[in-house]
């Protein structure tokens, strides 16, 4: 989602997505998913207190998940200290987590329409 002023900047933009998953494992099985470990570490170092900026082995940029949503078999208690999701899934398909991502956001491509009257009941748009 995006929207831009009519001089083409950016005022505000999200990305809104999820996981979805499919299994048919047998038994009761414990899956973990981790995430980038570049969010990981960022995210310990700026709990901490730390500049993750004055290090050199960290990227600048990181991701910064808002309104996460997992799925009722997550285990809430693993993700909040280790960044893992760690479920128990259900046989079939299920979302597994429901994410908004708003901070950050480099957008791949552009789109600008030009609209022209060209009478009372006719417009011409273009998109370039």
């Amino acid at each position: 989602n995006m929207m831009m002023s009519a001089e083409g900047t950016v005022l505000r933009a999200s990305v809104a997505g999820a996981i979805y998953m499919k299994t048919f494992l047998t038994g009761m099985p414990n899956i973990k998913v981790g995430l980038n470990d570049r969010l990981s570490e960022e995210t310990r170092a700026s709990a901490r207190g730390v500049d993750v900026n004055a290090s050199a082995a960290t990227s600048k940029r990181f991701i910064e998940l808002d309104d996460l949503q997992f799925h009722q078999c997550v285990r809430l208690n693993k993700f909040s200290s280790e960044k893992t999701i760690e479920f128990t899934p259900p046989d079939g398909e299920f979302e597994l987590v429901r994410y908004r991502v708003s901070d950050g956001i480099t957008l791949p491509f552009k789109l600008i329409p030009a609209v022209k009257e060209l009478g009372r009941t006719r417009l011409a748009v273009t998109v370039n």
